[in-house]
C-alpha cells in the first residue's frame, strides 16, 4: 500500500475525518514522545491511536508511520531530531489551516526519509534581534503570523518573504 493510499481512502469513504485526523494527529505528536530518534517504532502511532482501524486503514496508516519512524532515524541526533520534531507539528497546523495539502505532507516526508532533503534552515535574526532560549521554528512561524496580521509593520515584506521560504522548506506547493 502506497502512503499517497489514505488520501484515497479518505475521498472513498473509508476513512472518516474523525480516524484521518486521529491517524495524522498521532503522526505528529508520537515523536514528541522521545528524545531522539532511535528509539521510535511504528507500533508507537498505533499505540495512541483513539479510533480502531480497518484492514486497508491500518495498512495505509502503517505507511505513513514508517516514513515518519525512517526519518526520525536519519535525524536521530537530539539536536536535529528537534527540529525534525517541530518541523512535523507545524505541519500538522498547516494542514489543519488548509496551507499545506495532505499529498505535500506525505511528499515532504517521503523526501525526508530517503534522504532526498534537508530540515527547514532559518534567519530567525533576520527579524528579531534577541531571542529566547529555545526558540524554534514554531515560534518564528508565530511570530510571522502575527506581523503578517499588520500590513504596516515595517518588517512586513521580510516577514512574508521568510513565511513564503519556510512554507516551501515544509513542503507547500500552493500558497
Amino acid at each position: 500500500m502506497t502512503t499517497h493510499q489514505i488520501e484515497q481512502l479518505y475521498v472513498e469513504g473509508i476513512i472518516n475525518d474523525d480516524t484521518l485526523t486521529d491517524i495524522l494527529h498521532q503522526w505528529a505528536v508520537v515523536p514528541l514522545l522521545y528524545d531522539d530518534g532511535h528509539e521510535i517504532a511504528v507500533e508507537d502511532y498505533f499505540n495512541h491511536l483513539e479510533h480502531s482501524l480497518g484492514v486497508e486503514a491500518y495498512a495505509a496508516a502503517q505507511s505513513l508511520y514508517e516514513l515518519s519512524v525512517q526519518a526520525s532515524r536519519r535525524f536521530a541526533e537530539p539536536d536535529v531530531y528537534e527540529v525534525l520534531q517541530d518541523c512535523i507539528s507545524l505541519q500538522e497546523d498547516l494542514w489543519m489551516t488548509n496551507v499545506l495539502t495532505l499529498g505535500d505532507w506525505i511528499h515532504w516526508m517521503e523526501q525526508a526519509s530517503q534522504g532526498k532533503l534537508d530540515l527547514p534552515v532559518m534567519d530567525f535574526h533576520s527579524l528579531f534581534e534577541d531571542l529566547p532560549e529555545g526558540y524554534m521554528i514554531q515560534d518564528f512561524h508565530d511570530d510571522l503570523l502575527f506581523m503578517l496580521e499588520q500590513e504596516d509593520h515595517p518588517k512586513y515584506q521580510e516577514a512574508l518573504k521568510q513565511q513564503q521560504l519556510l512554507y516551501r522548506q515544509l513542503g507547500v506547493t500552493a500558497s
